[in-house]
């Protein structure tokens, strides 16, 4: 740039006068150093325009593959939770958010274990430290329950965050629903436990079979082989004695095939169930008929005290069988001499009937086992009577078809009273 000086003067006579200088040019020594970086900022312009141009390129890529990770995660079949190492939610996808049925907004900033029963608290706390003490995966099996307290079992695995941007450790979680898995295992535990009773009452019925019915065939031989081949050695009395002994063993006989054929068709869920409304009074008077045979010859009294217009509702056979047994039961461990009383009341809308004997009593840790199939059991009667241990259990299955419940109250040496109830008659 050139500079114009302009210098005033003062004259002899006092006047101003103006010399004006010639212009004053300032020469740059080294123009081409200024040429040269000039140069030099413009190739870094160009330069940083393509480092920015990268980096806008490396941004787009970043922000697609965060779209594709946010996708993944929001939208995988696994729910899935970003937990920190105090136990707070810091993200959750949208399966997670559905199976805990609460909006994801609102599950930021709450803690995992609102959502675990007390009893599986521990586990999860231990499985945390664990997670964030170790760099492996880590994984436990708890319970979860949602807001509308549905309930879950659910196999936590989880692995630390190494790479976060975050002031503190965070973790992520995938949480694995193994409710169904649970149901299908619990379900074949059942079944095979069902198949294990199953053998064992095979076994059982074999045994029977091979044992229980033997036993009245080989008595039977003995009595006919003896009036087939000795009858006209035999006195009258003799005569009447193994009559009496064959009789007696038929009928034991009889009542043996005849529970082994309630079983039977039990198993094979072959026994139709017939309810109607019954006279309870009279079923229990033709039981009782039936049964003073039996009951006769140990001279114990069989007394119905069922009153008249007592009514139920029943299938006829299944309590007819249950009465039967019963009393017959009560007989069999009845004293000489003893006594067996029948009675209902009413209760509850239902009929409570009871089966009372004043003979030997049960052992109290028996007493639970007797009407248990899978615990079959047999004892000898006040006179050597057998049993086959069926008659209990098959009077427990009648009664709970017919929507009753039986027990025993029993003391040892002083009796038993058997009660079972059933339905009032529908009037």
């Amino acid at each position: 740039m050139m500079r114009t000086k302009i210098v005033i003067k003062k004259t002899s006579d006092g006047s101003k006068k103006k010399n004006v200088k010639k212009p004053e040019i300032k020469t740059v020594k080294k123009y081409e150093d200024v040429e040269r970086l000039v140069y030099l900022l413009q190739v870094h312009q160009v330069e940083l325009e393509h480092q920015n141009q990268e980096l806008r390129i490396a941004q787009e890529e970043v922000e697609v593959s965060r779209n594709k990770y946010v996708n993944l995660f929001d939208f995988s079949p696994v729910p899935y939770f970003t937990i920190s190492i105090d136990g707070l939610i810091k993200e959750v996808n949208l399966r997670a958010s559905k199976m805990l049925e609460i909006d994801r907004s609102k599950l930021i900033g709450k803690r995992f274990d609102s959502f675990i029963p007390l009893d599986d608290k521990d586990v999860f706390i231990s499985f945390i430290k664990t997670v964030f003490a170790s760099s492996v995966k880590s994984s436990c099996e708890i319970k979860i329950i949602n807001k509308n307290k549905h309930a879950f079992h659910a196999l936590l695995e989880g692995l630390k965050l190494e790479d976060t941007i975050e002031m503190t450790n965070q973790c992520q979680v995938a949480l694995i629903d193994l409710t169904e898995y649970k149901r299908i295992e619990n379900s074949l535990i059942n079944s095979n436990e069902e198949l294990r009773l199953i053998n064992n009452t095979k076994d059982k019925f074999f045994s029977i079979i091979a044992h229980d019915l033997r036993s009245p065939f080989q008595s039977l031989l003995s009595y006919s082989e003896l009036l087939a081949t000795e009858i006209d050695t035999l006195s009258h009395e003799e005569l009447i004695l193994f009559s009496k002994g064959l009789h007696d063993n038929l009928n034991n006989f009889y009542g043996l095939l005849e529970n082994l054929l309630h079983w039977s068709i039990m198993q094979r869920n072959m026994l139709e169930y017939k309810p109607i409304n019954l006279n309870l009074y009279e079923t229990v008077n033709k039981i009782i008929r039936v049964s003073n045979q039996i009951a006769g010859k140990k001279y114990i009294s069989l007394v119905n005290k069922v009153e008249p217009e007592t009514l139920v509702y029943a299938d006829v056979d299944m309590l007819s069988s249950v009465v039967q047994n019963l009393i017959i039961n009560a007989v069999k461990f009845t004293n000489s001499g003893g006594g067996v009383i029948v009675s209902a009341k009413s209760k509850d809308g239902f009929v409570e009937v009871s089966v009372k004997d004043n003979g030997i009593g049960i052992e109290s840790e028996k007493s639970s086992q007797l009407f248990n199939f899978n615990t079959i059991f047999t004892t000898h009667g006040t006179a050597g009577e057998k049993g086959t241990g069926l008659g209990l259990p098959l009077c427990k299955e009648f009664v709970e078809r017919n929507n009753g419940k039986i027990w025993v109250e029993s003391e040892l040496g002083k009796g038993s009273k058997f009660i079972f109830t059933l339905r009032k008659a529908a009037l």
